[in-house]
């Protein structure tokens, strides 16, 4: 909008006084009627240049542009805008062509009815983060907010007050939601949340109250700015609650957890890989993703969210936390169940929060057990699981574990050129080292802890009985001894005196 602004332009005499000494006329040889025609400070007033009337001073014509503009504002109770400069000049006028206050006054308001923008009336403009909306009074705005929050709120236990805030610009409210009918003065509305809303637990539970809604708010902060503006501008209640509800897509930060991969991500966010990529800026479909890792995800959420505490008791099974009894001397994942577990029962009171409705959170405030839980006991190992390595680091697979020719081939072979280096699968102690019948040359490690190892048609023997060596010690080299086909490795894991499947270990 253009401001209205005045200015004053004030000629000089100068030119005037010297045209009259060049052609050698002296000013005290006009008459004394023309010079009381001719006025040096009369004042023409223009409106956007166009000349509207000449007053007989700069004070009535100032006067007279502010009566026509009262007069123009008490036609209307809204916020009248002009496109109007105003500017008074001093002028060299006859007294014929001044205009009285009066009449000055018509002419201006005849010119400024020309230069009308709009009409504007007192409205309300929420703001909530980034999102505007206009309404035409503080009542619809109070009736958009009551419909928001009436969706969960259906028992109408809470209104919304606007109140003023210190740390809002001057005409600007925020929300407050009180309850309806209950109050400070009643405990048992208070008694399960403290001073800042938030829900009490441990001693202060023994004091909670009757079932019900403890709470009503909004997620986000609600402004409420006073302004003006005209019809066009202004929402009516029901379009900007379908827009102030309405899901929108918002983008937030997920924090990658064990077991996530991209396609997980996108999937539990409604989204497609390609869409959860486009967003994330040098993300590949096969880049490498960390626990901890942030990326960015879509969220949909509407404008403006709910949010409420409710506490609600009910009866309910539950069960006990598992207990665990540690056993360094078996191995982790080796777990054996001590006691069976019994299902129990309690009548439990919780402060259960929701945001627009999903549960968000629930703590339990007060449990009253009907049945104990019996918990379910597990006896687990502690010692960490033994790793085992290929005794070579090449080799093709000539031959797996299981039946053969009509036997059972008890290990695996690999196919290596004699004199390969065969090294310890495990750390452990050696047992066996020389011939060994259809084996051939052959080394036993026993690794303590009911395991053996076999490596067998050896070339040569690095070790011997009794020796420890470690994982991965070279201790002989592959050959083509005993009952053997070609030169190979032929590799046993053997569990308390039983051979397994060594690829199952490797």
């Amino acid at each position: 909008m253009k401001k209205c602004s005045v200015k004053a332009t004030f000629r000089k005499l100068k030119i005037y006084r010297a045209l009259l000494i060049a052609t050698g006329v002296s000013l005290l040889a006009f008459p004394v009627a023309m010079n009381s025609d001719l006025v040096s400070e009369r004042y023409q007033v223009s409106i956007n240049g166009k000349a509207v009337g000449i007053a007989e001073s700069q004070s009535i014509a100032v006067d007279a542009y502010e009566k026509a503009r009262l007069t123009l504002n008490s036609q209307s109770d809204k916020l009248t805008l002009l496109n109007a400069e105003v500017t008074y000049e001093p002028v060299k006028a006859r007294a014929s062509r001044i205009s009285t206050q009066g009449e000055l006054a018509q002419k201006v308001y005849d010119e400024l009815t020309q230069c009308l923008i709009a009409e504007k009336t007192l409205a309300y403009t929420l703001k909530i983060n980034n999102y505007t909306v206009t309404l035409g009074s503080e009542a619809e705005v109070l009736a958009l907010l009551e419909q928001v929050q009436g969706n969960y709120d259906v028992n109408d236990e809470f209104v919304i007050e606007l109140t003023s805030d210190d740390k809002l610009e001057v005409g600007a409210m925020t929300t407050n939601v009180v309850n309806a009918s209950k109050t400070a003065n009643n405990p048992s509305i208070l008694a399960a949340s403290d001073e800042a809303g938030n829900p009490v637990t441990g001693d202060a539970s023994a004091n909670v109250g009757e079932d019900g809604i403890l709470s009503v708010d909004f997620q986000e902060e609600v402004e409420i700015i006073e302004t003006y503006a005209a019809a066009d501008q202004l929402t009516d209640v029901q379009t900007a609650y379908e827009s102030i509800t309405k899901d929108q897509e918002n983008n937030e930060i997920y924090q990658v957890q064990s077991g996530d991969c991209l396609s997980i991500i996108a999937d539990k966010y409604g989204m497609s890989t390609d869409e959860l990529l486009a967003i994330n800026e040098g993300l590949e479909i096969d880049s490498n993703i960390l626990i901890g890792d942030q990326i960015v995800v879509m969220v949909p959420k509407p404008e403006l969210s709910v949010i409420m505490q409710e506490q609600t008791t009910y009866t309910e099974n539950y069960e006990a936390e598992v207990q665990y009894v540690d056993n360094p001397d078996k191995y982790v994942g080796d777990n054996t169940v001590l006691q069976e577990p019994q299902t129990g029962n309690r009548t439990v009171t919780a402060i259960v929060t929701y945001n627009n409705g999903t549960e968000t959170g629930r703590e339990i405030i007060k449990e009253e057990i009907n049945a104990e839980a019996v918990a379910k006991i597990v006896e687990r190992g502690t010692k960490p699981v033994p790793t085992y390595i290929r005794p070579t680091t090449y080799g093709v697979l000539t031959s797996g574990f299981g039946p053969r020719w009509g036997t059972v081939h008890k290990g695996i072979d690999w196919g290596v050129p004699v004199g390969t280096a065969c090294r310890a699968s495990r750390a452990g102690r050696v047992v066996s080292a020389g011939w060994s019948g259809g084996y051939g040359y052959c080394v036993v490690i026993d690794h303590g802890d009911g395991v053996r190892t076999r490596y067998a048609h050896l070339s040569s023997i690095k070790v011997s009985n009794g020796q420890y060596v470690d994982q991965g010690e070279v201790i002989a080299l592959t050959g083509n001894t005993g009952d053997s086909t070609g030169p190979h490795i032929h590799f046993e894991i053997i569990v308390n005196g039983t051979a397994v499947n060594p690829a199952n270990y490797l």
